[in-house]
């Protein structure tokens, strides 16, 4: 009876065993269904995959942004030396090439240097002596003496469209020599500091400019060779890119600049205003400097104008080299410095005009080589890393955001997967 009992215990133990494990079935098919319940709630709560990518392109955006306004901080403060070495970086590289031919000449390596520099230094101040020069004399063999020059401007004043009386015309000259003598009284610390710097800034952009001449391509050389052997050609390439395109953007202000003087000389002809050769020489110098040297040009060929032909003269000439200027900064410097430099007028003028409101008009004389500079270096850089990357290659490691253990895909292309396999078979 108690083996029966047993057995029945046994049996009842089995039972129960049994109706145990169908109910830990029952209870896993409901953690089951729980769980992927709370998966797809997660999945329902994750971020669309266009804003996450939105997200991450604006995080890159904004670190970038902050480097660069770091790096613009910094050139700010250190301008005093920054903008020296930049004008002396864009000089040495258009004389490069020169220097190079005379070295292979057997001409020394600091001779070769020496001469272009010499020789643009040369052409500049024979320039400036035959402008200073032709000046003198034209103004010493013409009859018109201070008197006279004084009552023409009095009679133009006096006439259409002014009408202004003598008493008027002499508080407006007390006014004007009020106004100079203040000017020059008002020169202090500040403005004589201001002229040391500048000469300073001369002298050291061209003592840099002889050193980038001469030891220019062995000092890129040696900072290319402390870069990583997969690297160096690719940065070397783009350090000569950067070269051509700086040297490319100085010719292409010269060529401007001798533009502006053919034009302000044609004009000048036809008012017939003296000193035409000597203007013209002078505009196409001041043409290096932007802003400031179109100023000081047009004034000097109005003052011209005024003392040798008269007041009415003296206008027309101020109204054509204003238009000069907008035809240089409005068609031919976009046109030709967008043709040199390979960026499009639009990318030049914006340029131009960010440059002289962060830095002045050495921001605007160096805004134009640095934007084409960096553009020819990212260009030639990626270049460079196309070429060293296999056909075939083309893996992008993405996110599957519907996964709920958030696992990562690689796409590879199917010829260079199947490769992959062969070599892992073998």
């Amino acid at each position: 009876m108690s083996e029966q009992r047993t057995g029945g215990d046994v049996d009842i133990g089995d039972g129960g065993d049994a109706a145990s494990d169908v109910g830990v079935a029952g209870e896993g098919s409901d953690d089951d269904a729980g769980a992927t319940a709370a998966v797809d709630d997660r999945a329902a709560l994750l971020v669309p995959e266009w804003l996450d990518r939105t997200a991450a392109w604006a995080m890159r955006l904004i670190v970038i942004g902050i480097l660069l306004g770091a790096i613009l901080w910094i050139a700010l403060q250190v301008r005093v030396a920054l903008v020296p070495l930049l004008v002396a970086f864009l000089v040495a590289a258009t004389l490069r090439p020169l220097a190079r031919r005379l070295e292979d000449l057997g001409t020394p390596s600091s001779l070769a240097a020496a001469i272009p520099i010499v020789g643009v230094g040369a052409i500049v101040a024979g320039a400036g002596w035959f402008v200073v020069d032709r000046t003198r004399v034209t103004l010493e063999g013409d009859s018109l003496t201070q008197e006279q020059v004084r009552e023409r401007i009095e009679s133009w004043l006096s006439g259409e469209p002014f009408d202004l009386d003598e008493a008027q015309i002499a508080d407006a000259e007390e006014t004007l020599r009020s106004w100079l003598s203040s000017g020059v009284d008002s020169l202090g610390t500040q403005q004589a500091t201001m002229v040391l710097q500048i000469l300073g800034g001369v002298l050291l952009t061209i003592v840099l400019t002889f050193f980038l001449t001469k030891d220019g391509p062995s000092m890129w050389q040696a900072i290319v060779t402390r870069v990583d052997e997969s690297r160096s050609a690719t940065l070397d390439r783009s350090g000569q890119a950067v070269s051509t395109t700086v040297s490319a953007y100085l010719r292409s202000v010269i060529i401007t600049g001798i533009a502006d003087g053919l034009l302000i000389g044609l004009g000048l002809w036809v008012l017939g205003v003296p000193l035409v050769l000597p203007l013209m020489i002078l505009t196409a110098i001041a043409g290096l400097f932007p802003v400031v040297g179109a100023v000081v040009a047009g004034a000097a060929a109005a003052l011209v104008a005024l003392v040798a032909v008269g007041p009415a003269t003296a206008v027309w000439v101020v109204i054509l080299t204003l238009v000069v200027q907008q035809i240089e900064g409005n068609v031919l410097q976009p046109l030709i410095v967008a043709r040199q430099v390979s960026i499009h007028p639009v990318l030049v003028l914006v340029s131009l005009t960010a440059g002289g409101a962060v830095a002045g008009l050495a921001g605007a004389f160096l805004a134009v080589p640095i934007v084409a500079a960096a553009i020819s270096a990212v260009r030639a850089f990626s270049a460079g890393l196309d070429s060293r990357t296999p056909p075939g290659v083309g893996a992008v490691v993405v996110s599957d955001r519907r996964s709920s253990e958030g696992t990562v895909r690689s796409r590879l292309d199917p010829a260079r997967l199947r490769s992959f396999r062969r070599s892992g078979e073998a």
